[in-house]
């Protein structure tokens, strides 16, 4: 079954929020409204079709895919005899975004652990903030890494 050209009102708020959701995570909202995009498609779109569906620029399209498959969360495809680009969601989408978000929750753990050092820490109450929020994200991190070890 085929996108139309504009999307159904749900399916556009859907992938608007999407895109406000990249957004806040410092990815640019072109970026995840692609995603939001691909995610509801059934199989690959072209730079066009996307461009079309988003109301973007081609080459805003093109700079954000090349980006989002660096990423690891869109994969690029050919077919023979047509020079075009498609993309559709990388196949391992989920471990990637588990993992990207094991990672950032590490790396906080152990930036927020290194300030139980700093000379603002003397005081058990910031010593003590800052070691329940390093242990809170070492812990969430963890849960993710057993969860992803468990997938495959």
């Amino acid at each position: 079954m085929e996108l139309e050209l504009r999307l159904d009102p749900a399916d556009e708020e859907f992938v608007e929020r999407v895109g406000r959701f990249f957004e806040a995570d410092a990815a640019p909202r072109t970026s995840g409204r692609m995603i939001g995009l691909l995610l509801l498609a059934p199989g690959e779109l072209s730079i066009d079709e996307i461009a079309e569906r988003l109301r973007v620029s081609r080459a805003s399209v093109s700079t954000n895919a090349r980006q989002l498959e660096q990423w690891g969360i869109v994969e690029r495809v050919s077919h023979l005899g047509d020079r075009r680009d498609f993309y559709r969601i990388a196949p391992e989408l989920e471990r990637t975004l588990l993992r990207h978000r094991m990672e950032r929750l590490a790396k906080v753990g152990e930036l927020l652990e290194t300030g139980t050092t700093t000379p603002a820490a003397r005081d058990e109450r910031v010593r003590g903030r800052l070691h329940t929020l390093a242990r809170m994200h070492g812990c969430a991190a963890e849960a993710l890494r057993a969860c992803c070890a468990g997938e495959g």
